[in-house]
């Protein structure tokens, strides 16, 4: 193992699925489960972020057009909150709420409402990494 490894109901957590799925992947062969020091069925965690960065790939929700912006984020719109000038929206993307304050010119013209599958582009210059 080359990481620190992950309880399966952490894994699950962290890819946004439930534990049975962690389990089906690995019946499927794309993760391996090892045993613990507890004896309990961990995840190694280099496996499980390589794994989520090819399902990411693959999925019909990926980017189809062509942009230099990689934090990109496919949720679905949860919440619309608009006033004359500007409109608050909020996208739950798996188990990430993702608030941005855009134009209301922008919502009404993208038909952006509860219920809209939408993307989030984030790019900053500056993100903060933090350990849980």
């Amino acid at each position: 193992m080359t990481s620190t490894p992950l309880r399966v109901s952490d894994a699950a957590s962290l890819a946004g699925v439930s534990d049975d799925t962690i389990r089906r992947w690995a019946d499927a062969g794309k993760l391996e489960l090892l045993k613990g020091e507890n004896g309990r069925q961990v995840v190694d965690g280099v496996q499980l972020a390589r794994l989520l960065q090819q399902l990411a790939t693959e999925s019909s929700l990926s980017p189809t057009s062509k942009t230099s912006t990689r934090n990109r984020i496919t949720g679905i719109v949860t919440r619309v909150t608009k006033d004359t000038v500007m409109a608050q929206v909020e996208l739950q993307a798996g188990p990430f709420r993702i608030v941005s304050l855009i134009s209301r010119e922008a919502v009404d013209e993208l038909g952006i409402e509860v219920g809209t599958v939408a993307a989030a582009t984030v790019k900053a210059t500056s993100v903060s990494i933090s350990l849980p």
